[in-house]
């Protein structure tokens, strides 16, 4: 049923997205192969040997099978002159009895090939990585081999390539492809520290999940190096190191509109804003207007400073604490502190010529418990605290609905670090910027919370344990986009993760 439903596909359903030339494929790569058998053999009871070419080379050196001790069926001196084109196939399990019962010079469509790395050592040259090409046991997405027919339109395309291909000029010398290209994968071993056997542990589950775009094919680092920017990648690899190694210091103020990065002001340097602003006295003609019903009294120390505290109505009546935003001026970070555990929000501010005013944007635009909601200098156009009127329900005092009527351009809390990504053929460095979707923890409440701080260093080091090799860490299944970036004169590419996202059992 399955061999008729293919049959079936071939004619009426376009090539897979997944179909690959020789030319185009990857290390750590699943992909369907269009192509024509030159020869085969059994090498033990479970693999056997599929030499084919689609008359194409390969961008890297591919691993050959030793033959002198095998019974090979298949002309060895047209393989020989067509040297590097061909590649070997190793076959297992279920698809040995079919790989034994095809005709040498017919057409073939495998389905889900793999492409492993594999060092390779040899008297003569010096050791690298080198290609294999596996056809695993079992029928997961399709795995297989088909016979075409030739009344195949991929057959009449392949049967054209191949008459037109051209013989390479290099040899094959101790069962190892020798081609030009030898030197793209002969330092690749030395630039990663992740052994080949940790790469090819395939099953392995991942420390992170994908949250879209799971059709793209995985790319090994040093493929990617190698390419320009803008691009969008999938990479399985492994975190070597991260920064900052101290946590908090991650956590950043973004401005998605001009795409600033600043500093979380420090406690200390909030508190002198906020002193700042207190040595003003208010106004007390700004005091009890039709937004507002307003209190004002000195303190008993510092310096007999005045406070006062605008209590915003809600259609003309004061709503309960747990619902009031108050405006508070000459407040300090202590005092403020205590009056937002009591009231729903509160909004430094200070008095103006003909209204109240935002206090600062060093300060925060609105405080609602421990989470203090910044806005951006440069992009902010400052309007009238009585703009408050125009918000509709006052009972929920959203901080984007409050930022969009006061002229301001919220600022979003985000983590930002730089990850070091190994996967054995490479080194990368990803950029990092997310404020809730990657570790599952809104940057916005990390500082406040030792617990969360806790789970946050807990992830880390299971990502990069302390005092481990590098074999021992968790694979990480992320999407990376390159982009092209500028530092002083030079350009430079950079990369970025995005839509990834911790694993839901690590959390």
């Amino acid at each position: 049923m399955v061999e008729a439903l293919r049959v079936w596909a071939s004619t009426h359903i376009s090539p897979s997205s997944t179909l690959v030339k020789l030319c185009d494929v990857q290390p750590m790569q699943y992909f369907d192969l269009t192509c024509q058998l030159l020869g085969k053999a059994e090498v033990d009871g479970a693999s056997y040997l599929l030499k084919v070419w689609d008359g194409t080379k390969t961008p890297f050196p591919s691993r050959r099978v030793l033959i002198q001790d095998l019974v090979f069926e298949g002309d060895l001196d047209h393989i020989h002159r067509l040297q590097n084109l061909t590649i070997d196939i190793l076959v297992y399990d279920n698809h040995v009895q079919v790989a034994k019962s095809l005709k040498v010079g017919s057409f073939l469509r495998i389905y889900s090939l793999h492409t492993k790395l594999q060092s390779v050592n040899s008297e003569n040259t010096a050791t690298f990585l080198a290609l294999e090409f596996h056809l695993h046991g079992g029928t997961s997405y399709g795995r297989g081999i088909r016979v075409l027919p030739e009344s195949n339109s991929d057959v009449d395309q392949l049967k054209k390539v191949l008459e037109s291909a051209d013989l390479p000029a290099s040899q094959c010398l101790d069962g190892i492809c020798q081609s030009q290209q030898e030197d793209t994968f002969s330092n690749i071993s030395s630039s990663g520290s992740v052994s080949l056997y940790e790469v090819e542990r395939c099953q392995q589950l991942s420390a992170t999940i994908l949250t879209d775009h799971q059709y793209l094919e995985k790319t090994p680092l040093c493929a990617i190096l190698k390419q320009k920017a803008p691009q969008q990648y999938r990479v399985r690899a492994k975190l070597r190191s991260y920064k900052p190694r101290r946590l908090f210091q991650s956590v950043k103020l973004y401005c998605p509109k001009c795409h600033s990065l600043q500093e979380v002001p420090h406690e200390g340097d909030l508190d002198i804003i906020l002193q700042e602003g207190a040595n003003k006295t208010p106004d007390t003609k700004l005091q009890n207007t039709s937004l507002y019903d307003s209190k004002i009294w000195t303190t008993k120390d510092q310096g007999e400073r005045k406070v006062a505290i605008h209590f915003v109505k809600n259609n003309g009546i004061l709503p309960l604490s747990n619902d009031c935003l108050i405006l508070i001026e000459g407040g300090t970070l202590s005092g403020i502190c205590k009056l937002s555990k009591k009231f729903h929000s509160v909004i430094p501010v200070r008095s103006g010529h003909d209204d109240l005013e935002l206090l600062n944007l060093s300060a925060p635009f609105l405080i609602q418990g421990k989470i203090h909601h910044y806005g951006c200098k440069q992009c902010s156009h400052l309007r009238s605290i009585q703009n408050l009127n125009s918000l509709a329900d006052k009972t929920t005092w959203i901080p984007s609905s409050v930022a969009e009527v006061l002229g301001i351009v919220p600022l979003q809390h985000v983590f930002v670090m730089t990850f070091t990504l190994d996967d054995g053929t490479g080194v990368l460095e990803a950029y990092l910027m997310d404020s809730e979707k990657f570790f599952q923890i809104p940057a916005s409440e990390v500082l406040l919370s030792d617990n969360l701080q806790e789970i946050m260093d807990m992830i880390m080091d299971m990502f990069c344990p302390t005092g481990a090799k590098i074999d021992a860490y968790p694979w990480l299944e992320c999407f990376i986009k390159s982009y092209n970036a500028t530092s002083g004169t030079e350009q430079q590419i950079c990369y970025q993760i995005f839509d990834t996202t911790v694993a839901e059992d690590l959390i």
